[in-house]
């Protein structure tokens, strides 16, 4: 499972992959191109690649946020206002999401920095966090309580549209004079060049300063003030215990930084001494890729397919696993048979036993047979796979279902399309699966039976009132890319695929996989 973090800025855009464990994989910084005409296809782009390069499935990426330098919805799904950008939309978010076809959520840049910072970074554990971004405009990012603050009209943190000067600079929100045309990146892009002529950025600013420059020494120390005024304000309103520093403006620390803070402690309003924690984001320029990452974003479930070894090419096999296997497949799913449960004969334990030795990949049994029992002792059963047994095959469920977990596998019960859902009550809690089969069981190519859709949500909505959602829902039969998205929206997580969608003839496992992944994420 991956999550995307996406920071966009003035100047560029980063982009980087995180596990779930929060570790960043990967991440690739591009130059920000105004005229790009489809920004969402460029970011879909650089995923990719970014996934090719880290050895990881695009089709595992659960969602996406992205932190903009604006203001947003508070759903994270609309933008306001962003001064800076015009190639972010107000429905950049939907857009985004329909050409990833992931969950995505868009968050305040300064927003996204001071989440990241508080999740992973230099204010862990703090319990009033205040992050400034010093990139091209500035930004703030206030937690409280472990909640990022928005304010109740959705603007909080925009330090960097205070008022510093009357009738001043024009800014990009419709004002003059506000903070960040003096303080930020672009404010000192406009002194540089009045002060040393056209074409001439901040960071030379910064060099004159460092060769002795008066000019730009003053011109540096006078952005410090009004800054360091408006942040004393803020560390007298709100009593923080963490203020840190982001953005690529953070970088000058023995020209700004530094000076910045040591205003800040020697004008800022304290009690018995006591100051909050100072400092430069741990995270770096990283801050809001981790922020925007790790927001909080309704994921898509996961899901499994199982590859029912049925339909695949018996006089290959050793090929048939091999594709299997590359194809991005969970687990192998076994039919046994024995032409008394149901009218088919199909794969013997022994034969399951040889195919072990040709694939790596868990096995999903499924034991469609009278007497469960006796079948479950001759199975070579490593941790890690599924057993099922069906309701209809045995009086003596809960002894099947406990040989099942003696042998170290994972539990599950099927049940046939004409069984209701209710019959499962009492052995419900010792499950790791249920087994929904949408055709009658013996066969492949059949049609789904009416009703499947509604029989999974009402088990998903059993499992829910029971506290039982750790218990997997798989489905059996006509598992095809018309049927597969509508089983998972029902609630299902894990399908048998066959010859209506992996094992098709006209394409490979692969492509079949790709497909129905695609399909799925819709």
């Amino acid at each position: 499972m991956y999550k995307i973090g996406i920071d966009i800025g003035g100047t560029k855009i980063n982009i980087g992959l995180f596990d779930a464990e929060k570790k960043i994989l990967l991440k690739n910084k591009k130059s920000y191109i105004k005229d790009i005409t489809d920004l969402p296809v460029f970011i879909k782009n650089e995923i990719e690649n970014i996934c090719k390069e880290a050895n990881a499935s695009f089709s595992d990426i659960v969602s996406c946020g992205a932190g903009i330098p604006g203001t947003v919805s508070d759903d994270g799904k609309k933008i306001l206002k962003v001064p800076n950008i015009e190639a972010l939309t107000e429905n950049f978010a939907a857009e985004l999401e329909n050409i990833l076809l992931i969950p995505v959520r868009l968050v305040q840049d300064s927003r996204a920095a001071a989440w990241g910072e508080f999740l992973c970074g230099e204010g862990k554990g703090k319990n009033c966090l205040v992050c400034v971004t010093l990139g091209t405009g500035i930004g703030t990012g206030i937690v409280l309580n472990g909640e990022i603050f928005n304010g109740a009209l959705g603007c909080a943190g925009e330090l960097g549209h205070l008022p510093a000067e009357e009738n001043g600079r024009a800014c990009g929100c419709g004002k003059k004079g506000c903070l960040e045309k003096y303080c930020a990146g672009g404010g000192l892009d406009i002194t540089a060049e009045e002060i040393l002529g056209k074409g001439y950025k901040a960071a030379d600013l910064f060099d004159a300063a460092a060769k002795g420059s008066e000019e730009a020494g003053i011109a540096i120390n006078n952005a410090i003030r009004i800054l360091g005024n408006g942040l004393v304000s803020i560390i007298n309103l709100l009593s923080p215990d963490c203020l840190l520093f982001s953005g690529g403006l953070s970088v000058q620390e023995e020209l700004y930084l530094n000076p910045l803070i040591e205003y800040i402690k020697n004008h800022c309003y304290t009690a018995a001494g006591r100051l909050p924690h100072i400092a430069r984001a741990g995270l770096g320029e990283n801050s809001p890729l981790y922020g925007a990452a790790f927001i909080p974003i309704k994921e898509k479930r996961k899901h499994f397919l199982s590859a029912s070894i049925m339909c695949a090419d018996i006089l290959n096999m050793d090929k048939a696993l091999s594709e299997i296997e590359n194809s991005g497949i969970d687990y192998l799913h076994c039919d046994i048979m024995d032409n008394h449960f149901v009218p088919n004969l199909m794969l013997a334990p022994e034969l399951l036993s040889k195919l072990r030795k040709g694939t790596s990949l868990p096995f999903d049994y499924h034991i469609m047979a009278e007497n469960p029992e006796t079948i479950i002792e001759k199975l070579d059963i490593k941790e890690g796979d599924f057993v099922s047994v069906h309701y209809e095959s045995t009086i003596h469920l809960q002894r099947a279902v406990s040989m099942i977990k003696e042998k170290g596998a994972k539990a599950a019960v099927a049940i046939n399309p004409a069984t209701p859902v209710s019959v499962l009550d009492e052995i419900l809690p010792q499950l790791d699966m249920v087994l929904i089969m949408s055709v009658n069981p013996g066969f492949a190519g059949q049609k789904i039976v009416p009703g499947i859709f509604d029989k999974i949500t009402k088990l998903k909505k059993t499992l829910s009132d029971k506290a039982l959602d750790n218990i997997l829902i798989e489905t059996d039969g006509n598992c095809s890319f018309e049927n597969v998205p509508k089983m998972y929206n029902a609630g299902a997580d894990m399908f048998v695929v066959g010859t209506s969608s992996v094992f098709k003839p006209d394409m490979s496992i692969k492509d079949g996989v790709e497909k129905l992944n695609k399909c799925l994420r819709k």
